[in-house]
């Protein structure tokens, strides 16, 4: 019998959830912006708009789903960190589409950040002191 050794991981710290949020929230993703210039090209600017609205959801709702499994620092570094890029962070999407969804693509992820705000009271336990 060979014997195994079990490599034993760390759980991510609030410094994780940072760099995540960096990675995630500062700059849209490539393949968003590779697949919005090519339908903006194609079949023009409002299914541009459209497309770069439902990729954008699609990524928030998977970032969202793999947030509950989260530990509570790695949840708070993000979400800290998720809401001071958001303040301080241009829109560059709005090069690409009408601004109008830009607009609309900011609204979504501040409704994500409020989201994960709720999710990281929830699991921190503060929804019981609160109510």
């Amino acid at each position: 019998m060979k014997d195994y050794v079990r490599i034993i991981m760390a759980p991510p710290s609030g410094s994780h959830g940072v760099e995540r949020a960096v990675g995630e929230l500062l700059a849209p993703s490539v393949g968003v912006i590779v697949a919005v210039a090519f339908t903006k090209e194609f079949l023009g600017p409002v299914m541009a708009g459209i497309l770069y609205l439902l990729l954008t959801g699609g990524i928030l709702l998977g970032i969202y789903t793999a947030a509950i499994n989260w530990n509570i620092p790695y949840t708070a570094g993000f979400v800290v960190s998720g809401f001071i890029l958001f303040s301080i962070a241009p829109s560059v999407i709005s090069e690409l589409v009408h601004p109008v969804f830009g607009v609309l693509g900011q609204i979504l992820v501040l409704v994500f950040l409020v989201g994960m705000a709720l999710l990281f009271v929830e699991k921190s336990g503060l929804d019981d002191l609160l109510s």
